[in-house]
């Protein structure tokens, strides 16, 4: 499958802020990891030195776009993850480790794949995994999937809202956010909905991402001031009633603030 990407470009005060749109799905895995304090030496070594070569292969292979990892910066208390693993994908069938096991051993030919992946396993602990799909995304700059040193992730629930959530966060949102990104609040945003697992046992049906690069930022709002400089046509009547709108179409599950420690294929 062909990854295209439409690239529309709008025009900000100073600055251009793209919006990527994909004529083939975007899709995360998303994996969550949790290691003792007495080995997470151990497990940055393995991410990093031993599986970050592999993520770049499958990058090179067109298996993957990028791979993120993160450690959990700020979440719930006794949360069971500490770090996680994100890999972007444009074909579905991919997701399943497709080829792993060949690159492995061509990128390592004198190692023992069976020690290698015990290795692994003996580093961290698999808490769940996750399948997303990606509806919207704006970043700054063209050809890129958004990154950033730090990102807030809200996980909400649409589930007895009012049906409205899609259309408040890619339409009235995405405005908002576009200005945050023109002011250097922001160095991008999207939104995702979640794929796996679903029904009753899931907590959450969708998140918005926030990209950062200085920690700061995260302390800069997104209320009525920032809506009036992305719609400056509008009253503030009508502003409220959007902000209405959007609350009464999801509730908010958790925030959490992850900590980029290492990437391929976003940059």
């Amino acid at each position: 499958m062909r990854y295209i990407i439409c690239l529309i470009l709008f025009i900000g005060n100073t600055s251009h802020v793209f919006s990527q749109t994909e004529e083939n799905t975007l899709y995360l895995k998303v994996d969550y990891f949790f290691s003792s304090s007495e080995r997470i030496g151990d497990y940055l070594k393995v991410e990093q030195e031993l599986w970050k070569p592999v993520h770049q292969e499958r990058v090179n292979r067109g298996i993957i776009l990028g791979w993120g990892f993160y450690s959990l910066f700020a979440g719930e208390p006794n949360a069971p993850y500490n770090y996680i693993a994100v890999n972007v994908f444009d074909d579905f069938d991919k997701i399943d480790y497709f080829g792993l096991g060949d690159i492995v051993a061509e990128i390592y030919p004198e190692k023992d794949l069976g020690l290698f992946y015990q290795q692994t396993r003996e580093t961290r602990e698999v808490v769940r995994t996750e399948i997303w799909r990606v509806d919207k995304t704006l970043y700054k700059e063209s050809g890129q999937l958004p990154i950033g040193n730090y990102i807030t992730k809200n996980f909400f629930d649409a589930r007895g809202g009012s049906g409205e959530h899609m259309e408040m966060e890619t339409g009235f949102w995405a405005g908002i956010h576009k200005a945050r990104i023109d002011m250097e609040l922001i160095h991008g945003w999207a939104m995702y909905s979640l794929y796996y697992p679903s029904g009753t046992a899931a907590h959450y049906t969708y998140s918005t991402v926030d990209f950062y690069e200085r920690l700061g930022d995260l302390t800069a709002g997104a209320g009525i001031e920032l809506a009036r400089v992305a719609y400056p046509g509008q009253a503030d009547e009508l502003l409220n009633e959007n902000f209405q709108r959007t609350a009464e179409s999801r509730s908010l599950f958790k925030t959490e603030i992850w900590k980029l420690l290492d990437s391929v294929g976003y940059k």
